[in-house]
Protein backbone atom coordinates (compact mmCIF):
# COMPACT_ATOMS: atom_id res chain seq x y z
CA UNK A 1 0.00 0.00 0.00
CA UNK A 2 1.57 3.25 -0.76
CA UNK A 3 1.84 6.16 1.58
CA UNK A 4 -0.70 8.10 -0.55
CA UNK A 5 -3.83 5.52 -0.34
CA UNK A 6 -2.80 5.15 3.34
CA UNK A 7 -2.99 8.73 4.07
CA UNK A 8 -6.54 8.85 2.04
CA UNK A 9 -7.60 5.85 4.77
CA UNK A 10 -6.24 7.97 8.07
CA UNK A 11 -8.27 11.10 6.89
CA UNK A 12 -11.35 9.34 5.75
CA UNK A 13 -11.30 7.64 9.41
CA UNK A 14 -10.40 11.07 11.38
CA UNK A 15 -13.24 12.84 9.45
CA UNK A 16 -15.57 9.80 9.67
CA UNK A 17 -15.07 9.90 13.70
CA UNK A 18 -15.48 13.58 14.13
CA UNK A 19 -18.55 13.49 12.28
CA UNK A 20 -19.64 10.53 14.30
CA UNK A 21 -18.87 12.35 18.14
CA UNK A 22 -20.62 15.30 16.65
CA UNK A 23 -24.16 13.14 15.77
CA UNK A 24 -23.27 10.83 19.01
CA UNK A 25 -23.09 14.88 21.43
CA UNK A 26 -26.45 16.06 19.87
CA UNK A 27 -28.55 12.60 20.50
CA UNK A 28 -27.31 13.06 23.85
CA UNK A 29 -28.67 16.93 23.97
CA UNK A 30 -31.96 15.64 22.71
CA UNK A 31 -32.13 12.46 25.15
CA UNK A 32 -30.11 14.28 27.90
CA UNK A 33 -32.84 16.63 29.72
CA UNK A 34 -32.84 17.31 32.98
CA UNK A 35 -34.86 18.12 35.62
CA UNK A 36 -34.30 21.79 36.86
CA UNK A 37 -31.52 22.63 34.82
CA UNK A 38 -30.54 22.97 30.89
CA UNK A 39 -29.00 21.02 28.61
CA UNK A 40 -27.19 23.36 26.24
CA UNK A 41 -26.90 22.82 22.28
CA UNK A 42 -22.87 23.29 22.70
CA UNK A 43 -21.06 23.80 26.50
CA UNK A 44 -18.32 26.36 25.22
CA UNK A 45 -21.11 29.05 24.37
CA UNK A 46 -22.57 32.53 25.59
CA UNK A 47 -19.06 33.74 27.16
CA UNK A 48 -17.45 36.98 26.88
CA UNK A 49 -14.09 38.29 27.20
CA UNK A 50 -14.57 41.08 30.33
CA UNK A 51 -12.80 44.52 28.53
CA UNK A 52 -10.93 47.06 30.33
CA UNK A 53 -13.14 49.82 28.39
CA UNK A 54 -16.71 49.66 28.22
CA UNK A 55 -18.27 51.05 24.72
CA UNK A 56 -21.84 51.47 25.27
CA UNK A 57 -23.89 54.68 24.55
CA UNK A 58 -28.06 54.57 26.08
CA UNK A 59 -30.50 54.15 23.18
CA UNK A 60 -28.78 51.64 21.21
CA UNK A 61 -25.14 52.60 19.73
CA UNK A 62 -21.72 50.99 19.16
CA UNK A 63 -21.56 47.56 20.92
CA UNK A 64 -18.76 46.40 23.00
CA UNK A 65 -16.21 44.87 20.75
CA UNK A 66 -15.80 41.41 23.42
CA UNK A 67 -19.20 41.38 23.64
CA UNK A 68 -20.77 39.34 20.29
CA UNK A 69 -18.52 36.98 19.62
CA UNK A 70 -21.31 34.86 17.92
CA UNK A 71 -22.04 37.64 15.77
CA UNK A 72 -21.76 36.78 12.11
CA UNK A 73 -21.84 38.44 9.15
CA UNK A 74 -23.50 36.40 6.11
CA UNK A 75 -22.42 38.01 2.55
CA UNK A 76 -24.40 38.01 -0.42
CA UNK A 77 -24.61 38.90 -4.08
CA UNK A 78 -23.86 42.52 -4.73
CA UNK A 79 -22.63 43.58 -1.54
CA UNK A 80 -25.90 43.05 -0.11
CA UNK A 81 -25.46 41.16 3.45
CA UNK A 82 -27.18 40.16 6.71
CA UNK A 83 -27.14 38.77 9.57
CA UNK A 84 -26.68 35.35 11.43
CA UNK A 85 -25.31 33.42 14.82
CA UNK A 86 -22.74 31.19 15.02
CA UNK A 87 -24.56 28.29 17.05
CA UNK A 88 -21.82 25.55 17.20
CA UNK A 89 -18.38 25.27 15.46
CA UNK A 90 -19.32 24.82 12.31
CA UNK A 91 -23.16 26.03 11.73
CA UNK A 92 -24.89 29.16 11.96
CA UNK A 93 -28.62 29.83 12.31
CA UNK A 94 -29.86 33.02 10.38
CA UNK A 95 -33.17 33.44 8.94
CA UNK A 96 -34.43 32.14 5.96
CA UNK A 97 -35.47 35.55 3.92
CA UNK A 98 -31.69 36.21 4.69
CA UNK A 99 -30.59 33.65 2.09
CA UNK A 100 -32.48 35.11 -0.81
CA UNK A 101 -29.31 37.27 -1.26
CA UNK A 102 -28.07 33.98 -2.72
CA UNK A 103 -24.68 34.35 -0.22
CA UNK A 104 -21.57 32.00 -0.72
CA UNK A 105 -19.39 33.81 2.91
CA UNK A 106 -19.64 34.41 6.26
CA UNK A 107 -17.31 36.49 8.30
CA UNK A 108 -16.86 36.41 11.91
CA UNK A 109 -14.86 38.21 14.53
CA UNK A 110 -16.78 41.37 12.54
CA UNK A 111 -17.13 44.44 14.28
CA UNK A 112 -15.79 47.64 12.42
CA UNK A 113 -16.70 46.91 8.64
CA UNK A 114 -14.53 50.03 7.79
CA UNK A 115 -11.18 48.82 9.60
CA UNK A 116 -8.40 47.91 7.64
CA UNK A 117 -5.86 47.79 9.75
CA UNK A 118 -3.97 44.39 10.68
CA UNK A 119 -5.58 44.31 14.29
CA UNK A 120 -9.06 43.45 12.54
CA UNK A 121 -7.65 41.74 9.94
CA UNK A 122 -5.68 39.34 11.55
CA UNK A 123 -9.30 38.71 14.11
CA UNK A 124 -11.38 38.19 11.08
CA UNK A 125 -12.46 34.76 9.71
CA UNK A 126 -13.76 34.39 6.67
CA UNK A 127 -15.20 31.17 5.54
CA UNK A 128 -17.39 29.61 2.99
CA UNK A 129 -20.67 28.27 2.82
CA UNK A 130 -21.32 24.39 2.85
CA UNK A 131 -24.72 23.96 2.60
CA UNK A 132 -27.98 26.24 2.80
CA UNK A 133 -30.41 25.01 4.67
CA UNK A 134 -34.21 26.31 4.94
CA UNK A 135 -37.14 25.47 6.78
CA UNK A 136 -39.28 23.65 4.42
CA UNK A 137 -42.10 25.14 4.99
CA UNK A 138 -40.71 28.84 4.39
CA UNK A 139 -42.73 30.74 1.40
CA UNK A 140 -45.30 27.87 1.33
CA UNK A 141 -47.68 30.18 2.61
CA UNK A 142 -46.17 33.26 3.23
CA UNK A 143 -42.44 34.43 3.67
CA UNK A 144 -43.60 35.98 7.21
CA UNK A 145 -43.44 32.55 8.78
CA UNK A 146 -41.21 29.12 8.99
CA UNK A 147 -38.49 32.64 8.41
CA UNK A 148 -35.29 29.91 10.04
CA UNK A 149 -32.29 28.44 8.24
CA UNK A 150 -28.95 27.08 8.48
CA UNK A 151 -25.66 27.33 7.12
CA UNK A 152 -23.19 24.48 7.57
CA UNK A 153 -19.36 26.11 6.62
CA UNK A 154 -16.89 24.43 4.74
CA UNK A 155 -14.72 24.17 8.24
CA UNK A 156 -15.01 24.63 11.58
CA UNK A 157 -14.22 28.26 13.14
CA UNK A 158 -11.33 28.92 15.35
CA UNK A 159 -12.56 30.04 19.10
CA UNK A 160 -11.28 33.10 20.62
CA UNK A 161 -12.56 35.98 22.45
CA UNK A 162 -13.66 37.04 18.65
CA UNK A 163 -15.48 34.15 17.82
CA UNK A 164 -17.74 31.73 20.15
CA UNK A 165 -21.42 30.09 19.83
CA UNK A 166 -24.52 31.47 21.36
CA UNK A 167 -25.99 29.38 23.44
CA UNK A 168 -29.24 27.67 22.96
CA UNK A 169 -31.50 25.60 25.82
CA UNK A 170 -32.22 22.20 23.74
CA UNK A 171 -34.62 20.76 26.35
CA UNK A 172 -35.78 24.17 28.52
CA UNK A 173 -37.55 28.10 26.86
CA UNK A 174 -35.30 30.02 29.13
CA UNK A 175 -37.01 33.11 26.88
CA UNK A 176 -40.42 32.27 27.72
CA UNK A 177 -40.87 34.65 30.84
CA UNK A 178 -38.58 37.21 30.03
CA UNK A 179 -39.24 40.28 28.70
CA UNK A 180 -36.53 42.17 27.46
CA UNK A 181 -33.79 41.26 25.20
CA UNK A 182 -30.68 42.61 23.48
CA UNK A 183 -30.61 43.17 19.42
CA UNK A 184 -26.95 43.77 17.14
CA UNK A 185 -26.93 44.42 13.81
CA UNK A 186 -25.00 46.72 10.92
CA UNK A 187 -28.29 47.34 9.54
CA UNK A 188 -29.81 50.83 8.52
CA UNK A 189 -29.77 53.41 11.52
CA UNK A 190 -31.83 56.17 12.23
CA UNK A 191 -29.25 57.95 9.77
CA UNK A 192 -30.39 55.68 6.49
CA UNK A 193 -27.07 54.40 6.26
CA UNK A 194 -25.42 50.99 6.82
CA UNK A 195 -23.53 50.93 10.39
CA UNK A 196 -19.55 50.07 10.20
CA UNK A 197 -19.71 49.45 13.48
CA UNK A 198 -21.64 46.31 15.32
CA UNK A 199 -24.63 48.15 16.83
CA UNK A 200 -26.76 47.09 19.83
CA UNK A 201 -30.26 47.81 21.56
CA UNK A 202 -32.30 46.90 24.19
CA UNK A 203 -35.70 46.00 22.96
CA UNK A 204 -39.17 44.76 24.67
CA UNK A 205 -41.66 42.18 24.30
CA UNK A 206 -44.90 43.14 22.72
CA UNK A 207 -48.05 42.08 23.24
CA UNK A 208 -48.67 39.72 20.09
CA UNK A 209 -52.45 41.16 19.66
CA UNK A 210 -51.22 44.66 19.85
CA UNK A 211 -48.77 43.63 17.28
CA UNK A 212 -50.64 41.83 15.00
CA UNK A 213 -53.00 45.55 14.62
CA UNK A 214 -50.24 47.05 14.14
CA UNK A 215 -48.44 45.14 11.54
CA UNK A 216 -51.60 43.40 9.85
CA UNK A 217 -50.05 40.36 9.93
CA UNK A 218 -51.54 36.63 11.84
CA UNK A 219 -48.73 36.18 14.90
CA UNK A 220 -48.39 33.05 16.49
CA UNK A 221 -46.30 31.47 19.07
CA UNK A 222 -43.59 30.88 16.57
CA UNK A 223 -42.82 34.39 16.34
CA UNK A 224 -41.97 37.26 18.91
CA UNK A 225 -42.90 40.57 18.41
CA UNK A 226 -40.27 42.88 20.21
CA UNK A 227 -39.61 46.63 19.92
CA UNK A 228 -39.33 50.03 22.03
CA UNK A 229 -39.66 53.96 21.52
CA UNK A 230 -37.55 54.79 19.00
CA UNK A 231 -35.63 51.55 18.86
CA UNK A 232 -36.41 48.85 16.16
CA UNK A 233 -33.89 46.19 13.80
CA UNK A 234 -33.54 47.61 10.12
CA UNK A 235 -32.69 46.73 7.00
CA UNK A 236 -29.30 44.66 6.96
CA UNK A 237 -30.20 42.99 10.50
CA UNK A 238 -32.27 40.57 9.12
CA UNK A 239 -31.16 36.76 10.49
CA UNK A 240 -29.43 38.65 13.20
CA UNK A 241 -29.78 37.30 16.79
CA UNK A 242 -31.95 38.71 19.88
CA UNK A 243 -30.74 37.57 22.57
CA UNK A 244 -30.58 37.50 26.63
CA UNK A 245 -28.28 36.70 29.28
CA UNK A 246 -28.53 34.22 32.18
CA UNK A 247 -26.32 32.74 35.14
CA UNK A 248 -26.17 29.11 33.61
CA UNK A 249 -22.76 27.12 33.59
CA UNK A 250 -21.69 24.68 30.99
CA UNK A 251 -23.42 21.21 32.16
CA UNK A 252 -26.94 23.90 32.34
CA UNK A 253 -27.32 24.19 35.91
CA UNK A 254 -27.89 27.86 37.29
CA UNK A 255 -24.63 29.78 39.07
CA UNK A 256 -22.73 32.62 38.79
CA UNK A 257 -21.49 32.42 35.28
CA UNK A 258 -23.17 34.71 32.98
CA UNK A 259 -23.86 33.34 29.60
CA UNK A 260 -26.16 34.72 26.12
CA UNK A 261 -28.77 32.49 24.62
CA UNK A 262 -30.07 32.80 20.99
CA UNK A 263 -33.72 33.90 21.93
CA UNK A 264 -35.23 35.09 18.40
CA UNK A 265 -33.94 35.84 14.97
CA UNK A 266 -34.82 39.24 13.51
CA UNK A 267 -37.67 38.89 10.59
CA UNK A 268 -39.03 41.56 9.13
CA UNK A 269 -40.95 44.56 10.51
CA UNK A 270 -42.33 47.86 9.50
CA UNK A 271 -40.75 49.31 6.39
CA UNK A 272 -40.06 52.35 8.73
CA UNK A 273 -38.17 50.73 11.20
CA UNK A 274 -41.05 52.38 13.48
CA UNK A 275 -40.33 50.73 16.62
CA UNK A 276 -41.59 47.43 16.14
CA UNK A 277 -40.43 43.94 15.10
CA UNK A 278 -41.29 40.38 14.19
CA UNK A 279 -38.80 37.76 15.04
CA UNK A 280 -38.46 33.96 14.44
CA UNK A 281 -39.02 32.09 17.98
CA UNK A 282 -36.04 30.12 18.17
CA UNK A 283 -37.02 27.78 20.78
CA UNK A 284 -40.49 26.41 19.00
CA UNK A 285 -38.03 25.51 16.63
CA UNK A 286 -35.18 23.80 18.73
CA UNK A 287 -36.89 20.55 17.58
CA UNK A 288 -35.93 21.20 13.54
CA UNK A 289 -32.44 22.47 14.41
CA UNK A 290 -31.12 19.64 16.91
CA UNK A 291 -32.27 17.13 13.65
CA UNK A 292 -31.52 19.19 10.61
CA UNK A 293 -27.98 19.38 12.07
CA UNK A 294 -27.99 15.36 12.97
CA UNK A 295 -29.26 14.39 9.32
CA UNK A 296 -26.54 17.44 7.40
CA UNK A 297 -23.63 15.10 9.77
CA UNK A 298 -25.43 11.78 8.47
CA UNK A 299 -25.19 12.77 5.09
CA UNK A 300 -21.66 14.52 5.24
CA UNK A 301 -20.25 10.99 6.61
CA UNK A 302 -22.28 8.77 3.97
CA UNK A 303 -20.46 11.03 1.04
CA UNK A 304 -17.26 10.89 2.37
CA UNK A 305 -17.92 6.96 2.40
CA UNK A 306 -18.96 6.91 -1.17
CA UNK A 307 -16.03 8.91 -2.19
Amino acid sequence: MNNSVEFLIAYIYVNTYIFVAEIVLLASLVLGARLGSSTLLTNDCGTTRHPSRIRRVVGGNDADRFANPWMVMVLGENNVFCSGSLITRLFVLTSASCLLSLPKQVILGEYDRNCTSADCTSIRQVIDIDQKIIHGQFGLETVKKYDIALLRLAKKVSISDYVRPICLSVDRQVGRSVQHFTATGWGTTEWNEPSTILQTVTLSKINRKYCKGRLRQNIDASQLCVGGPRKDTCSGDAGGPLSLTLKIDGDGKWNNKSRAFLIGIVSYGSSSCSGIGVYTNVEHYMDWIVRTINKSNTEKIANVHRS
